[in-house]
């Protein structure tokens, strides 16, 4: 029986999952498995294919991105599952991007995905909210990108510990921690790998009660005054807090969106 794309995430999956650190191309092809492939091209599909829908908080993340995230020389993008490409629409020029899941499947659609000539229609609605043009993003999707397969929430046990990023993104990565203290532990361990003057971005979807019943994550923890409790004991400026509404959506009620500064 097929797996349910809902949201991005393989929670009955997690617990099996290898933690151990590896770049997705040292992953022999053998080695992943065809239904978790079929679940994160359905997701891809199912929800970054069609038109943009209004008032799901996507207008409000691309512009928080091109508000806040500078022009990176180092950018790494936290539980990307297959999105990293999207939210690319809202990144100046970016010199080098790192993708990273725990999830070896997630990346491999999303490095085959980015390695081919598809626009789907919300790219090029993302492409007319922010006035960017198709050449920039070509531009972005022909670097040489990493793809980091890794536990996001937790310390990163990679050989690239000592490597500083201009920014680092979190969007829907962290609220799939299970409580605040799992979320503190996650965000301090990515602020940690922020350079002098870097910017720090993150979206935390805040689940329906319908969906937390079905899949069992309750992430109702979440609020703005964890957020800036992260950020102050990080020693990061705050820069944007801001939580948004989503409208008719079962799964989601709302977002909160973040982006903070690490001063010199």
């Amino acid at each position: 029986m097929p797996l349910e794309a809902f949201g991005g995430w393989l929670k009955e999956e997690d617990g099996r999952l290898d933690r151990t650190f590896r770049r997705l191309w040292d992953i022999s092809p053998d080695e992943f498995n065809p239904k978790h492939v079929a679940y994160f091209e359905d997701y891809r599909k199912r929800y970054f294919n069609d038109r943009l829908l209004p008032d799901q908080g996507v207008a409000e993340i691309l512009g928080a991105l091109k508000n806040h995230g500078g022009t990176p020389r180092r950018w790494i993008d936290l539980g990307a599952g297959v999105t990293t490409l999207f939210w690319s629409i809202g990144v100046d020029q970016p010199g080098a991007i790192c993708a990273c899941d725990l999830v070896p499947e997630a990346l491999k659609v999303l490095a085959e995905f980015k390695a081919g000539s598809e626009l789907p229609q919300c790219y090029r609605d993302a492409l007319a909210l922010t006035g960017k043009t198709v050449h920039e993003f070509n531009a972005t999707r022909s670097l040489q990108w990493d793809f980091h397969v890794m536990d996001c929430l937790k310390p990163w046990a990679s050989p690239y510990d000592e490597v500083e990023y201009n920014l680092v993104t979190a969007i829907g990565c962290f609220g799939l921690a299970g409580g605040p203290e799992a979320y503190e532990e996650a965000f301090m361990a990515a602020a940690s790998h922020l350079a002098v003057g870097a910017r720090f971005i993150g979206v935390d979807w805040i689940r329906s009660q319908a969906f937390i019943k079905k899949e069992g994550h309750d992430n109702s923890y979440l609020n703005s005054a964890l957020i800036a409790h992260c950020a102050s004991r990080a020693g990061l400026t705050l820069l944007e807090l801001t939580p948004v509404a989503i409208a008719q959506d079962p799964h989601y009620d709302s977002l909160i969106l973040w982006a903070c500064r690490r001063n010199g």
